[in-house]
């Protein structure tokens, strides 16, 4: 398999179209291979956590930022074509835009960081005017996620029949058996991919997937389970040929709190609750190995990519020094603060796990909050339900899990008004970290805004981070320049060394 790379895929992705409510595995397919961006978000060298990443051409060749930065005018890439031939215009530009700012399409994965565009007009063939309501720096952000497809063909009003058309070096040649096959587009006018064919092999069986591994049918195992961690690496067949591979996807776990509800609208019984959290032990005996803790939603390569702030350490004692403060005391002696005749309890919402009972990560917390004193009222139930009840306001403290992009704007998560603050957190010190991050256009600025904001979350404490994930897996020796970044790595920049082996 000299021209063939094959990547494990460990579920059916929900279809090919990156429009369509992709699944992560509909992004790694076909992101930056079969479809491009305006603008590409590139790591720095090293990858995730080895500093700011940058913006660089993509579909566009290049932009400018006027009118006191609410208004961009993008220059397409002259040279840019689709892979049936037809040149990449400015009206493929302005649709595409359109349809992922439609509220009417659902498209929830785009339109939170495209909210500040007020139109799209077109200039010439290759130029697009995007004007903005307020400044918003995060709107570049926004463009590097955004695929841009072909009007011709994805309108419906044009009867084009949604054909897989990209851009990109890449075009789907097969997708049969379980096998989704890439291959390279002849005369894509830009750099030209060393690897000539692309292989996603879907296999749900992890146990049969490390099988093909040793049999040399894949080179690519992105995420071993938990049952194969830390054992497989290291065992005959796969050592002597693969390497460790750590995707360190922007995504985490943590305790919302209700911050306008008694008795955590009180921060001082926020923070005693984050103290209860041993989070070493839980990464180590848990999360077995394959998460590690962390204070909340900032750190290297993280959702906002800045200096990560301690996580806070395992400490009952000033937790209950906090409570004390905060006057909730065991007067009575039956093991349950209160303060005057009111009881310290919470509506704990959890998401049913293994026979309606709470994921063991939760349940040791919940069971350190119970040993201090804190009454607990648990909800469980399927994800949709427990969505509901916290939009509706009906919990203390939930248990949720964040997946999303690097480096990217955190007003929905923690901003007042915020789409996903479902806390109702208020904090102007805050707002201000968020306000000064939004006027900031390029990512190496950022970083001590970041930090301000770090610093300002660590005080109010909207929430308190649990785990960040560290999905552990394996890529065979033959393949070089794989750099990880926002959980994945540019496929394009791949070579293969097809006696790359280990002595």
């Amino acid at each position: 398999r000299a021209h063939t790379l094959r990547v494990h895929v460990d579920g059916e992705p929900r279809g090919l179209n990156p429009l369509l409510s992709p699944s992560v595995w509909t992004r790694r397919i076909m992101m930056g291979t079969v479809f491009q961006t305006l603008v590409r978000y590139a790591p720095p060298e090293g990858g995730a956590g080895a500093g700011p990443g940058e913006y660089l051409p993509g579909l566009a060749r290049s932009w400018r930022i006027q009118l006191q930065n609410t208004e961009l005018i993008i220059e397409l890439d002259p040279a840019a074509r689709w892979s049936d031939g037809r040149p990449v215009t400015s009206v493929d530009v302005q649709y595409s835009l359109d349809v992922a700012r439609d509220p009417d399409r659902k498209l929830d994965h785009l339109r939170p960081g495209l909210t500040s565009i007020e139109s799209v007009e077109l200039i010439t063939a290759k130029s697009v005017r995007v004007r903005l309501r307020q400044p918003d720096g995060w709107v570049l952000r926004a463009l590097a996620e955004l695929p841009i497809v072909p009007r011709t063909v994805y309108d419906p009003d044009l009867g084009g029949g949604g054909r897989l058309i990209g851009s990109g070096p890449y075009k789907v040649a097969g997708n049969q058996d379980g096998v989704i096959h890439l291959t390279r587009v002849d005369g894509y006018p830009g750099p030209r991919p060393a690897i000539p064919d692309l292989e996603f092999v879907v296999e749900p069986d992890a146990a049969a997937a490390l099988m093909a591994a040793k049999r040399g049918e894949i080179d690519i195992v992105p995420t071993l389970v938990p049952e194969h961690w830390p054992e497989q690496p290291s065992a005959p067949g796969l050592a002597a040929n693969f390497v460790g591979l750590e995707l360190r996807p922007p995504r985490f776990r943590y305790m919302l709190f209700a911050a306008a509800t008694p008795p955590t609208d009180d921060v001082k019984v926020r923070r005693g609750l984050a103290l209860l959290i041993d989070r070493k032990r839980l990464a180590q005996e848990v999360g077995d190995g394959l998460t590690r803790p962390i204070a909340g939603p900032i750190w290297p390569g993280g959702p906002g990519d800045g200096p990560a702030p301690a996580a806070p350490e395992l400490d009952p004692d000033g937790a209950g020094r906090l409570f004390d403060e905060a006057g909730w005391i065991d007067g009575d002696g039956d093991g349950v603060r209160e303060k005057g005749a009111t009881k310290l309890l919470l509506e704990v919402l959890v998401v049913e796990h293994d026979g309606g009972k709470p994921h063991p990560e939760q349940a040791r917390i919940l069971d350190a909050l119970r040993r201090a004193g804190i009454g607990l009222d648990v909800r469980a139930g399927s994800e949709a339900v427990l969505r509901n009840r916290i939009r509706d306001g009906h919990f203390n403290l939930a248990f949720l899990e964040w997946s999303g992009a690097v480096d990217t704007d955190l007003s929905p998560l923690v901003g007042t008004d915020g789409a996903q603050n479902f806390g109702k957190f208020s904090s102007k010190r805050v707002d201000r970290a968020l306000s000064a991050l939004r006027q900031v256009w390029e990512p190496a600025s950022r970083g001590p805004l970041v930090g301000e904001l770090a610093a300002a979350l660590a005080d109010d404490m909207p929430l308190s981070g649990i785990v960040a994930l560290a999905p552990q897996g394996l890529v065979h020796r033959r393949v070089a320049g794989i750099v990880p970044w926002d959980g994945w790595f540019d496929l394009t920049k791949l070579t293969l060394a097809p006696d790359a082996l280990s002595p």
